[in-house]
């Protein structure tokens, strides 16, 4: 999810980004996406592509436009997602009850700003986008790949790297610990160890064999014998919740 913060009081704008952070902590614990947040001090860069953000916080108030005014020109651009106005030293609400508007992903929201109202702000902004698909960012010496789904084929220890294979073919190289990638792979149920140094993707398995998994692109690994049930036991998490999904 993107968010956007345009504020012209740095200490105000900085303390906005903290609290996004930590609701960027929250949402990923939850459903295992996060935040990505960009800042603006000024109206001109906010303006440059506002239609990409799923949130946009604003409270301009030392020069023209300010915060209201800001909303009218996002609404000329085509934004449709929710328009936070952060009051503090004008009153928006007044502003906009004076309008006579009627701007329906119009939100507000007092300074300074409490966490409890600001979940709630962020909850409903999660609600108006919809139920995320579940990504993790892979951000590899390739670049940044953003998994989804059945992405994820398999992923290796190699030194103090991890290899990643993607399904269409592509490999990526991670500078991190096999273990860590594995529990930033908590978000895909059908992803499981088979041993100390390989996770796995069930839903690419082809066969599985005695102390032997082939995978789909005929990649095999060894499955030691701490890991012999991983896979059944992933297999089974994945089928309940392909249930509880139908009913």
């Amino acid at each position: 999810m993107h968010i956007a913060v345009c504020d012209d009081n740095i200490a105000d704008r900085k303390q906005t980004e903290r609290l996004l952070g930590r609701q960027s902590d929250r949402f990923f614990k939850e459903t295992g996406e996060r935040l990505y947040i960009d800042s603006y001090g000024n109206v001109e860069a906010f303006l440059r592509y506002p239609q990409m953000y799923d949130g946009l916080f604003i409270d301009m108030t030392t020069s023209t436009p300010t915060g209201f005014e800001i909303v009218k020109l996002l609404l000329d651009a085509g934004v449709v997602r929710p328009i936070i106005l952060c009051v503090s030293t004008i009153d928006y609400r007044k502003e906009y009850e004076e309008s006579g508007l009627d701007i329906p992903n119009l939100m507000f929201i007092d300074k300074p700003i409490r966490v409890a109202e600001l979940t709630s702000t962020m909850d409903e902004i999660r609600k108006i986008k919809g139920d995320p698909i579940p990504t993790l960012e892979l951000r590899g010496k390739e670049g940044a790949f953003y998994a989804k789904n059945d992405d994820i084929v398999y992923a290796r220890k190699k030194g103090a790297e991890v290899i990643v294979q993607i399904a269409d073919g592509r490999t990526i190289t991670l500078i991190d610990d096999i273990y860590n990638f594995y529990d930033q792979c908590v978000i895909f149920p059908q992803i499981c160890p088979v041993n100390d140094n390989a996770i796995i993707n069930i839903n690419h398995i082809k066969k599985v064999g005695f102390g032997k998994v082939t995978m789909d692109d005929d990649e095999n690994f060894r499955i030691s014998l701490s890991y012999r049930n991983a896979i059944s036991e992933a297999r089974e998490i994945v089928k309940n919740l392909n249930n509880k999904s139908d009913s």
